[in-house]
């Protein structure tokens, strides 16, 4: 497909996965669904499978330990040693800058998700609330489904919520839809709620949220997921993010000269 290049780790097709899903985390509201997937990365040790380089993510190298390389979606996979189901997993470093690009991408992972023969999308992404209604010990989850019989079948397996209204905007939304239309795969949306204030601010991370869905999905699929972090923990985690951000901020500030008319500052190199 135009704009798109894709960079095969391994060569795998649909006859080397068990029974697979697809587990879907992009960036969004508060990176909550990223954190989320690529937390559970982490965990599973899933292997790299396809990255996909795409002219519509933002126009710049990502820098990480002196090492640059471009905006990408990552495809990866973890293979169930007890055979159950094995679990595609996808994130990516950006969503695409315009609606026509985010079409396009999520019409691309569709037909991968198709080709190797993945019957479920769980897709994870974040609910914006009024902080009052927020219940401080443990965030709610919302659900939204392409099947009104799986939907019904989790609603009463999870403790979560119907979503009766609105839009999911972004690839998080947008690729259970297209699959379910394409290709007649089933998909799940999990939505952790968070202050409807991260709508406006990039800098708030919703760790709380994020851990909110791994364990979902650590007792929903019987994943392997240890307590790396607990929600006891968060705030604290969360504080050293918050000052760590709050020192590159001086950092660039101190280095950067900034016309007297112009005091906007930017933490893209």
């Amino acid at each position: 497909m135009e704009g798109i290049r894709i960079i095969k780790h391994k060569n795998l097709n649909k006859g080397d996965f068990v029974r697979p899903i697809c587990i879907l985390g992009m960036p969004g509201i508060a990176d909550i669904g990223k954190f989320a997937l690529d937390s559970l990365i982490g965990q599973l040790d899933a292997q790299n499978l396809i990255d996909i380089i795409f002219d519509d993510y933002p126009a710049g190298a990502i820098v990480d330990e002196s090492l640059l390389s471009a905006p990408k979606a990552e495809i990866l996979y973890w293979k169930d040693p007890n055979e159950l189901r094995d679990i595609v997993l996808i994130t990516a470093d950006a969503q695409s800058l315009t609606p026509k690009g985010i079409y396009k991408i999520s019409n691309f992972l569709t037909k991968i998700i198709h080709q190797y023969g993945i019957k479920l999308i769980v897709a994870l992404g974040a609910y914006p609330v009024n902080s009052r209604n927020i219940n401080s010990e443990l965030p709610k989850i919302y659900l939204s489904s392409t099947n009104q019989e799986l939907l019904n079948h989790y609603l009463e397996e999870i403790n979560c919520q119907k979503i009766q209204k609105g839009v999911i905007i972004g690839a998080n939304g947008l690729i259970p839809t297209l699959a379910k239309a394409r290709f007649d795969i089933d998909g799940l949306v999990f939505l952790a709620e968070t202050d409807n204030i991260a709508m406006i601010n990039e800098d708030i991370t919703d760790l709380k949220a994020s851990i909110t869905l791994l364990e979902m999905l650590k007792k929903s699929f019987t994943l392997p997921i240890k307590k790396k972090y607990t929600l006891a923990n968060i705030e604290d985690i969360t504080k050293n993010l918050q000052i760590k951000r709050d020192q590159l901020e001086k950092d660039l500030d101190s280095l950067q000269i900034i016309d007297a008319e112009d005091k906007r500052k930017s933490l893209y190199i």
